[in-house]
């Protein structure tokens, strides 16, 4: 008997090193980026990188949970793993996904909403097979990139993603203050009397709160000009409902049938103004954000309930599990109407044979980093710095790039629902600043929550923003930004750009046309034309203050930002993590798993000279590639626990 159990194990492992092998031998067109392999790996069977800079773990759909004991699911990746949650859902905008994965569905053909005349989509789809092809700069995170052909001839500027939770969550709460000013009886919409006579005025930070406070008009709450719409800023996309305060999707203004009041979408991300009735927003939310270009841009559909389940109609769907209300308007093309023996989604709207491209359990991931994706920073502090800054708010430009916003603290036993904020929702957060000393930048992480038993939980408390330089507005900004899009149509207003990060993204406006920070002041018009002449009348010494002022507003690399990490106060020189001599104590999410990464160490590489091998040597225990639900044993991308066919691949849909 044991004989025979011996002789089973033996045979079970054999099929594991052969399918280990399988899945980075160069046949199945491993990706580029994907390097688990060390000094020891043959490199013709698992790639490797020494620097451990590339992505280590294969493609595997992460299944969704909101039950944290369940090893490997989103929520233990959360809150039980954080660190781990953070490095998967970056991955998944680095990697370089592969037609197996079902990139690149519809390669070519013209999609996308559509443009003004109703019939000319904004863009060719399926053109990237990696959101780092756009969002590359730095190197390895969410940052800055090209300009792409959408909407007209002219482009778009790829913006960066540094900071992107926190100005998610200035939306949501910009959302429920100005519900707070109209919503009289808070049932949750505006009606037609309690709109009457009302402004949307609110303020970037309270009183007490240090800082530059400003009062911001965002328009009318009432249709003063006739037009069948609410006057409030475009930065606020209309839901309109009916008496029950339910969404009538085909509704088109305040005089179609049946229509009651209204309600509103924060469009807090994108460029330009999207505002046209039956057209869905800008991205109002990171996760629509992620899952609206994994379409559009490489032909990956997801399949996420989280976006599609409204149960009281309002049009507002569920709370995703890094905690935003997200709404149905961002409902992608996968709706689940067919599914798989295990669940998996069968739909495949691009039809190109491949299911489930992505899960909801990736968008959690990805939704996950995004939020806690550290915010910019600012580089050395001189003295013409700081004279450029003053300069900049004198001459006007601050009236629109607001500086700082402030984020209330979470209140669960609010009475008025208008005021239950979310509070700072993110773990930790990583302040970024020049050290004289030192002559570099260099960051210090700070915790932002609690461990709760095995549970890491946000402490959601008030947190302001500072230096972000927007009021989310859109405006016009003059003839020169003026965009005639592919259909003929102009677009003209265009929501004020943060300005955190502009010392490290060039070139600037939508279009990219601006190839430096003078160019694109002078290009201001329209509402910023007496900022452009205040500024073009300063003495040239005084111009390059300010231009002083925005290139010190910068990007960094996360991964390689000298750090305090441990919070003993101080940046080794010499860090240990697992026993090894990492260098420089860096901002590395491996060196903070429940697994810490262990590094290789010195080496001689194959040419006979010593390195540092920073490959890890414990790639499946630290990436949890063994736990229950991301396990994946015939290396297709579908889990077990999801998988028809566990121990045969089948990349379509787990059986094919």
């Amino acid at each position: 008997m044991n004989r025979t159990r011996t002789r089973l194990a033996l045979a079970v492992a054999a099929v594991s090193a052969v399918l280990l092998v399988q899945a980075f031998h160069p046949a199945t067109r491993a990706q580029l980026g994907e390097r688990p392999g060390g000094s020891l790996d043959n490199p013709a069977v698992i790639p490797c990188d020494l620097s451990g800079l590339s992505i280590k773990i294969p493609r595997v759909r992460v299944i969704h949970t909101t039950d944290p004991t369940k090893r490997g699911g989103s929520m233990y990746l959360q809150q039980v793993d954080p660190w781990l949650g953070y490095r998967w859902g970056w991955s998944l905008t680095q990697r370089e996904f592969r037609e197996r994965d079902g990139v690149y569905g519809e390669a070519g053909k013209l999609d996308g909403i559509k443009l003004a005349d109703g019939v000319t989509p904004m863009m060719s789809r399926s053109h990237a097979n990696s959101c780092a092809i756009c969002h590359n700069t730095p190197y390895r995170d969410g940052g800055s990139g090209a300009t792409i052909p959408k909407n007209g001839g002219t482009g778009r500027n790829t913006p960066h993603m540094f900071g992107a939770g926190l100005v998610e969550m200035i939306g949501l709460q910009l959302r429920l203050q100005a519900l707070a000013l109209a919503d009289d009886n808070r049932d949750g919409w505006i009606s037609f009397a309690e709109a009457k006579g009302k402004r949307c005025i609110l303020s970037n930070l309270p009183a007490g709160v240090t800082g530059e406070r400003l009062t911001i008009d965002y328009g009318s709450f009432e249709d003063i000009d006739g037009d069948g719409k609410p006057d409030l800023n475009p930065l606020f996309s209309i839901i309109y409902v009916d008496r029950n305060g339910k969404r009538l999707p085909l509704a088109r203004d305040l005089r179609s049938p049946g229509v009651a009041g209204y309600s509103f979408e924060v469009q807090i991300f994108g460029f330009g103004h999207m505002n046209l009735a039956g057209r869905p927003p800008v991205s109002t939310t990171i996760r629509s954000f992620i899952a609206t270009p994994f379409d559009i841009h490489s032909g990956l559909q997801a399949y996420d309930p989280t976006t599609l389940i409204d149960p009281d109609g309002d049009g507002f769907a569920q709370v995703s599990n890094p905690g935003a209300l997200q709404c149905v308007t961002a409902a992608g093309k996968d709706r689940g109407l067919k599914r798989g023996p295990t669940g998996i989604s069968l739909d495949d709207p691009d039809g190109d044979g491949y299911c489930e491209e992505i899960s909801e359990g990736d968008l959690d991931m990805a939704e996950w980093y995004l939020l806690n994706h550290p915010a910019p920073a600012r580089s050395e502090l001189t003295d013409e710095v700081r004279e450029g800054e003053r300069l900049f708010g004198r001459v006007g430009c601050a009236a629109c790039h607001v500086a700082d916003w402030h984020l209330f603290a979470h209140d669960a036993a609010a009475r008025d629902y208008t005021k239950r904020y979310d509070g700072d929702r993110r773990f930790f957060e990583l302040p970024v600043a020049f050290n004289d000393k030192t002559e570099r930048l260099e960051g210090k992480l700070v915790a932002l929550a609690e461990k709760v038993g095995e549970r890491w939980l946000p402490r959601r408390r008030a947190y302001t923003v500072r230096g972000v330089y927007s009021d989310f507005k859109y405006h016009d900004v003059g003839p020169d930004f003026y965009q005639v899009q592919f259909d003929g149509s102009i677009i003209k207003h265009w929501r004020t750009p943060p300005l955190w990060g502009v010392g490290s993204t060039a070139p600037y406006g939508h279009d990219g046309a601006g190839l430096s920070l003078d160019a694109v002041i002078r290009r201001h018009g329209g509402e910023a034309l007496a900022a452009r002449k205040a500024y073009v009348a300063l003495s040239r010494q005084e111009r390059r203050k300010v231009i002083a002022f925005l290139e010190g507003l910068v990007l960094y690399q996360t991964e390689q930002v000298p750090c305090d990490i441990d919070g003993d106060g101080k940046i080794s020189e010499h860090f240990m993590v697992a026993g090894m001599d990492t260098g420089v104590e860096r901002f590395n999410p491996e060196w903070l798993f429940r697994v810490p990464g262990k590094i290789e160490g010195p080496v001689r590489t194959r040419g006979g000279e010593r390195i540092i091998s920073f490959a890890l040597t414990n790639v499946r225990q630290a990436y949890g590639l063994d736990l229950e639900l991301l396990k994946d044993s015939d290396g297709d991308g579908f889990p077990d626990v999801i998988d028809p066919a566990p121990f045969r691949r089948g990349y379509r849909d787990g059986v094919r």
